[in-house]
């Protein structure tokens, strides 16, 4: 019977603390990294289908609702700028509630049914202060990052701005890598120096060796329990199932796996490993080395996407219970403000109370400055 507990893991710990040899330190170290990223995946991937549920049948429907509450309110604000009872003061906190308000609901949220009301209260309109905003990011983008937008690029809105950047980076991506394959086209048409010939011979010979390795490891678990040899019925099922898990590792060079198969099976034991020549135990660390770089890509992979979905940092660390307790935060918030922003309809609608509560709101003071649109910028770009 395979034994979940990875056996490998618990011979590098057994032997970490051990007079081993740099080599084979490394060995053990590797066999120790992936092991936690294996399990970070595997947390991973028993965390995102939960996470996203909850997003889609807890989150989202609350949002739309508080959206809608939100909507409602610029109406109301809008409405009362009309009524005779507020006076100049007013007015004006009221105007600079509608235009806040509406402006994030239209372009963070889609809402342009809210672009009348935004028009009507501003200098110009939505779409002339956006196309000029978007402008403004377009030249910082350009001082910056070194983006040159040409004068037919469209980035009249940020959505519009991101898909120009984008175009322009994987251009300028796909033209260095021409120069690139075009100046190795070149170096290749030279004669090749001794030194070079020789320096391409080694690194042949050890891709070789590298590959040699593991096909060893994979042969003597084919030929252990290829289930075509086996007679008996039931073993022949289990001896296909781990022939499923033998084909499935040697696919993904999943070296690790493979051990650990190896040693479940009794085919090797722990001193079989330790006594393994450095050489075949660089070999080794090589492939353990481009496996936890795979597994390292996966996991960027994975936390990227989760830091998207929840408006976080590009740099920040997120674990999987971390994403849970967010998520659940995040819904526990929206219902609390849903609940405020009823009552705020709820008491706006009388004159009287709208207007005290005016006349303690305090216009906070605008930051039109490039580092607002900086973050405005890098908010809205996900290439």
């Amino acid at each position: 019977m395979i034994r979940n507990t990875p056996i490998l893991v618990d011979v590098a710990q057994a032997n970490s603390s051990k007079g081993l040899s740099r080599t084979h330190t490394q060995f053990h170290n590797l066999i120790r990294k992936i092991d936690r990223q294996k399990q970070l995946l595997a947390v991973w991937s028993e965390t995102l289908p939960r996470y996203r549920s909850k997003v889609a049948t807890d989150y989202l429907p609350l949002l739309q609702t508080y959206l809608a509450h939100r909507s409602d309110l610029v109406r109301l604000f809008d409405t009362a700028t009309r009524q005779p009872v507020f006076k100049k003061r007013d007015r004006e906190k009221l105007v600079r509630l509608i235009l806040d308000m509406a402006g994030e609901l239209i372009a963070q949220h889609g809402l342009t049914e809210l672009k009348p009301i935004y028009d009507r209260h501003a200098e110009t309109d939505f779409d002339t202060e956006a196309a000029s905003d978007a402008a403004r990011t377009a030249e910082l983008m350009q001082s910056i990052l070194g983006i040159d937008f040409d004068p037919h690029d469209d980035v009249s809105s940020p959505e519009k701005l991101a898909q120009a950047a984008a175009e322009k980076l994987r251009r300028a991506h796909e033209e260095a890598e021409e120069r690139r394959q075009r100046e190795q086209e070149r170096r290749a048409g030279r004669p090749k120096t001794a030194r070079q010939i020789e320096k391409e011979a080694i690194k042949q010979a050890a891709e070789r060796e590298t590959g040699k390795s593991i096909q060893d490891v994979y042969r003597k678990l084919v030929t252990a329990m290829h289930p075509d040899r086996e007679p008996d019925p039931a073993e022949r099922e289990r001896k296909t199932a781990l022939m499923q898990q033998v084909n499935a590792a040697y696919q993904k060079k999943d070296l690790l796996e493979l051990l650990e198969l190896q040693l479940a099976l009794e085919q090797i034991d722990p001193a079989h490993l330790a006594g393994l020549t450095e050489e075949r135990i660089k070999h080794y660390n090589k492939i353990l080395r481009e496996q936890s770089d795979q597994l390292a890509e996966e996991l960027a992979e994975i936390e990227n996407e989760i830091r998207m979905q929840a408006g976080l940092g590009p740099f920040q660390k997120i674990a999987p219970k971390e994403i849970l307790d967010l998520i659940s935060h995040d819904i526990g918030q929206l219902k609390r403000d849903i609940r405020t922003i009823r009552q705020d309809l709820e008491s706006f609608r009388d004159h009287a109370a709208l207007k005290a509560w005016l006349k303690e709101f305090r216009i906070p003071r605008r930051e039109a400055s490039d580092d607002a649109l900086l973050d405005l910028m890098f908010s809205d770009l996900k290439f």
